[in-house]
Formats: C-alpha cells, sequence, structure tokens
C-alpha cells in the first residue's frame, strides 16, 4: 500500500469540538472552508471564522435527540436541519449515534457539522435509488443550492441489510468534507448532480461486496471536483455516470456531465473496476426512452487503486450522445486480484446499435499494475482520438493471450509507450503474449506508434501485428525479441492492411532474418536500424 494510500485512509484525530470551538476554528476545519452564497469573515492568524456569537450554532441535543442508537432520532435531526436552512446557521451533531429510519430531507442552503463521534446511522431497508437515501432532496426534481455537510463525524447503515443510497444530492455549489461513509449496501455511497459540487476528503468504507454498491458517482451537472478522497466500495469507485434507467429516477434520468474531475483520489473496488466514465442503459425498456446524455471535458488526476473487473472503463452503449476529452494523467490501477479470464483491465467500447461516440480520450503516465488479464481493448465503432502517452502495458499473468488490442477505432495514438511481451503465470513459467493486435475483427484507421519499446517478444509473435488497417504508422520504436525466440518479428503487415509505413525504427534486437512479415498493399518499410 502507497504511503498515499495510507494518508488517505487515516481517521482525523484530536479533541471533540465545542458549540463555541466550532465558531472559532482556525485555518484548518469547517471555517476553513467560506462558505457558499456569502464571505465568511477572517479570524485572526489568517483562518476563518462564522459570523455572530454562540447562538448562530444550532446544537442537535437543544432539538431533543438522544444520541444513544436506540431511541429514534429522526425527527430531532429533521428540525435540526430544516432549522438551519432556514435560520442559517450551522446546525452541529455533538458525539453520539442517532438512528435514523427514515430520509432525511435537506433544503438549499443546510450546514450541517458532525463532530468528532457523532454517528448518522441509517436503520431501515430501502430500495436502491435516490427516493430513499439517508440525506436527500425533499423534491428530487428541484435542484438545491448552498448546501454544507461537513466535519470528521460518520453516518451510514446499522449493517449490510439496510440497503440504499446514503447521500443522494441534486444541487449547485454542494460541498461535502471531511466526513465518512461507514456501512452501506445495494446503492451508491453518494450520488450527486449539479453545477459546481465540491467532495473534499470523504471516507468511504465497510462496502457490502456486490455489485450495485458503488462510491461516489456523478450522474449529471458541471464543474464537479472531488479531491482527496478514499473509497473502499464493492461496486466502481469513482464515476461520471448518467443515470440510466428511466423508471427509477425519471425526473434525474439521462443528464450530461461536463468538465468534472477526481484528484489525488485512492481506494479499492472489492468485485469491481476503479474509474469510469459511462453512458448505459441500466433498465426499463432499452429503445422506449433513448438516451442523448454526454459526457465532456472530464479528468482523473493522480488517482491510484485497486479493482477486481476491470480497472478503467470508457463506455458508451446506449446513448447517440457523446464521451469526449476523458483525460487520465498519473493514475495508476493495481489489477493483482482479478479472475483469471480473457477480459481487460482498460476497457473502451461502444455499441454499433446505438450511433453513440468516444472520442478524445487520452491516458498519459497511466498504467495498470499486476495486470492478469489483456490490459487494453479497444471496440469500436465511432471510437477516435484516443492517445496513450508515455504509458506501460505490462503482460498479463493470467490466461489472456494479448496484451494490447485496438478495434473498430481511428486515430488511435501510443507514444513513449512500453509493451512487454512475456509474463509468468501462477506455477512461475514465462509465458509469451501478444503485444499490440489491431483490427483483428474491424479494421481500424490512422494508427500511430511512435517511440514506444516492445520488449520480449516471443516464438511466433509480433510487436505489433497489423491485421486489418488504412494509414498505420510504427516510427521511432524499439523492437527486442526474448531470449532465444529465433523466430519473434518487429511488426507483421496482413494483406487486409493497407498503406502501412514502418520507418525509423531499432530492430536489432530481433534476429530473424526478416524482421518486417509485410503482405500488404502500400507498405513502406524504411530506413529501420537493424533490418
Amino acid at each position: 500500500m502507497s504511503d498515499r494510500t495510507r494518508r488517505a485512509r487515516r481517521t482525523p484525530s484530536g479533541p471533540e469540538l465545542s458549540r463555541r470551538g466550532l465558531l472559532f476554528l482556525g485555518a484548518s476545519g469547517l471555517a476553513a472552508v467560506p462558505f457558499l452564497g456569502g464571505p465568511t469573515p477572517a479570524a485572526p492568524g489568517g483562518g476563518l471564522r462564522t459570523v455572530g456569537d454562540e447562538e448562530n450554532v444550532l446544537d442537535l441535543k437543544d432539538f431533543g435527540a438522544r444520541g444513544d442508537g436506540v431511541r429514534d432520532d429522526t425527527r430531532a435531526v429533521q428540525r435540526l436541519i430544516e432549522s438551519s436552512a432556514r435560520r442559517k446557521q450551522i446546525g452541529m451533531i455533538p458525539k453520539g449515534t442517532y438512528r435514523i429510519t427514515a430520509s432525511l430531507l435537506v433544503p438549499s442552503g443546510t450546514q450541517l457539522y458532525l463532530a468528532r463521534g457523532a454517528r448518522l446511522l441509517k436503520d431501515w431497508v430501502a430500495p436502491v435509488g435516490l427516493q430513499d437515501a439517508l440525506l436527500r432532496n425533499a423534491d428530487l426534481s428541484q435542484p438545491l443550492t448552498g448546501v454544507q455537510i461537513t466535519g470528521p463525524g460518520t453516518m451510514g447503515a446499522r449493517d449490510h441489510t439496510k440497503t440504499g443510497v446514503v447521500i443522494g444530492l441534486y444541487g449547485h455549489d454542494v460541498l461535502l468534507r471531511d466526513l465518512t461513509i461507514d456501512t452501506y449496501s445495494g446503492g451508491q455511497a453518494i450520488m450527486y448532480a449539479g453545477d459546481r459540487g465540491r467532495i473534499d476528503k470523504v471516507t468511504i468504507r465497510n462496502s457490502a461486496e456486490e455489485t450495485g454498491t458503488g462510491g461516489i458517482r456523478v450522474f449529471g451537472g458541471s464543474d464537479f471536483l472531488g479531491t482527496n478522497c478514499h473509497v473502499e466500495s464493492g461496486d466502481d469507485c469513482y464515476q461520471f455516470v448518467p443515470i440510466g434507467n428511466p423508471l427509477a429516477e425519471p425526473a434525474l434520468y439521462n443528464q450530461s456531465i461536463a468538465r468534472g474531475r477526481f484528484v489525488d483520489c485512492t481506494g479499492l473496488s472489492t468485485v469491481s473496476r476503479f474509474m469510469v466514465a459511462l453512458l448505459e442503459f441500466t433498465g426499463g425498456e432499452p429503445g422506449t426512452t433513448d438516451m442523448n446524455a454526454s459526457v465532456t471535458d472530464c479528468a482523473f488526476e493522480r488517482c491510484s487503486g485497486a479493482a477486481t473487473n476491470r480497472g478503467i472503463v470508457v463506455k458508451n452503449s446506449h446513448s447517440t450522445g457523446s464521451i469526449e476529452r476523458i483525460a487520465f494523467t498519473d493514475c495508476t490501477v493495481d489489477m493483482a486480484g482479478a479472475a483469471d479470464a480473457s477480459t481487460q483491465e482498460i476497457r473502451i467500447q461502444t455499441d454499433a446499435g446505438t450511433g453513440g461516440a468516444i472520442t478524445g480520450v487520452t491516458f498519459t503516465r497511466t498504467s495498470i499494475t499486476n495486470p492478469v488479464n489483456s490490459i487494453l481493448r479497444v471496440g469500436g465503432p465511432n471510437i477516435s482520438g484516443l492517445t496513450f502517452d508515455t504509458c506501460d502495458f505490462a503482460a498479463p499473468s493470467g490466461a489472456a493471450p494479448l496484451v494490447a488490442v485496438v478495434d473498430g477505432a481511428s486515430g488511435v495514438t501510443f507514444r513513449g509507450c512500453s509493451f512487454s511481451g512475456t509474463a509468468k503465470n501462477a506455477t512461475g513459467v514465462a509465458t509469451s503474449k501478444r503485444l499490440l493486435v489491431a483490427g483483428p475483427t474491424a479494421p481500424v484507421t490512422n494508427l500511430v506508434v511512435d517511440g514506444s519499446r516492445f520488449t520480449d517478444i516471443g516464438n511466433t509473435f509480433f510487436g505489433v501485428d497489423v491485421m486489418s488497417a488504412t494509414g498505420a504508422t510504427i516510427t521511432g520504436s524499439t523492437f527486442t525479441a526474448l531470449a532465444g525466440a529465433a523466430t519473434a518479428r518487429a511488426v507483421r503487415v496482413l494483406p487486409e492492411a493497407a498503406n502501412v509505413v514502418v520507418e525509423r525504427n531499432d530492430v536489432s534486437g530481433i534476429s530473424h532474418a526478416a524482421p518486417v512479415l509485410d503482405r500488404g498493399v502500400g507498405t513502406v518499410v524504411a530506413a529501420n536500424t537493424g533490418a
């Protein structure tokens, strides 16, 4: 486990916050975050403080809450929430366990602070949807404004039988900070849509190990920012995914997402994926209510974690809209826990029947570590402008025979990447894999391989296997065979390929007399060192 992951998982420590202490925090804590909707005056030493005297903080105990984990405190907490919004004051939830038996309805302007040792305990069985979230909009069709839920306290279910979403909010200028969601099942820990939302330093843990129990899902809006979070979920950890079921949430179905970012986030998916951007139909009758939502200009930056069934997925299978300009920068996903099956750790996929597109997706210094299955599968149509810059494609240790495959796509570039052709399997035996394969089932166009390294190419295999392509260019790259692999070659061009250029590569690490096998039409092979 990395140091950054350990830091993200630490529980904050320190004294319990008093009502008076809440009013005069220093540069760290609640008052260090300006309240949305208005300025907050500076405190001595550069910190920020709330306005007014001690009575500007509302204490949950004054609303009749017991906090013993036995008595039903739903009504008391609801009154605190409503008073906070109406009076524009901070509602403080002090140390204690507050048993909640129905959704807490959050109006615009609510400011809640969960003190250390405070826990909102969800204690009812609910369906998966937003209607039964622990905290949610009163009217899910109307966006909130200016809601803040902060503090080192926790919220979550009594146990995994108490299913449903924990926080489900649709609104603008929403802040979730420092809190922990502990214990949940059968829904997302956080579902959020709206403009200018911020989720910072939130920890999610003790998820049921099942699909459908995810981490943080952004399902609509623009200018979202998630920072320094840690998610341990059963299903997908970090998500840009519009709601794809018109029957479940008709008011929130099919919203587009723009300019969202997850930065410096860590975590683990125990049964599924780590980072996803998806447009898919998840219920109802596909074709009767078409999706046209898009996900554009979103990014994952310096995010690292682990997954078990694909690490990164960009998929448009049900929307006539598009996924455009998605960036993965300095991210890693450890797939050591994946099953030994021929799936893919990075999957970029569209559906031919929908007509939706994926374009402009970039991977920069982003890699899969400890792969078991194939690293990459791109499967079009309508996929274009993919760039892999300085990424590592290690050979999988499982039975998967391929490292990376590109099918039915246009304008795919591998620049400064490294590909390895062998890995040791579970018994410690080195097995060879096919490295980069283009067009095994659907033609690709304008493939570019530039300045990349292909090592440990096994017997009868090729560094780049151009099976069906038009206009592929392979330049400035180096190719090295596995020791003793006399029949390994650098590049193969099959008859289904046309106008392929193979030039200025270093093939001196290939002992075969013909390192480039050319059967295509109009292939150019020139200025290759060692040929």
